[in-house]
């Protein structure tokens, strides 16, 4: 199976870190919460693909086929109840999950 759990701080609102997957490229991530929302910007390289992705209960992040194609896949947050995801609730009811081409 080829998903693989993001380590994300359920303490911080707003966070960015680096994370790297199996034959996938290096990946900085930066979540931001605005309004009770996440959102989620993506770099390869220091190059920002796409405007900040607003993060919805257990849909794809990415909506765009060539950035997906890029990463080696898109980010999903799985949460309880089709709830939006909250950083506080990051490790228990909600997941962030990074799913490779061949999973989507």
């Amino acid at each position: 199976m080829t998903f693989y759990l993001v380590d994300v701080n359920p303490e911080l609102a707003n966070q960015e870190f680096d994370v790297t997957f199996d034959g996938a490229n290096n990946i900085h991530l930066l979540l931001q919460t605005v309004n009770n929302c996440i959102y989620l910007t993506v770099s390869i390289n220091n190059e920002i693909l796409g405007q900040p992705f607003l993060a919805c209960p257990n849909r794809v992040i990415i909506p765009c086929p060539w950035i997906q194609k890029r990463l080696g896949g898109n980010f999903v947050f799985k949460t309880e109840n089709n709830n939006y995801p909250n950083y506080e609730n990051f490790g228990t009811t909600c997941n962030l999950y990074f799913v490779t081409l061949d999973e989507l």
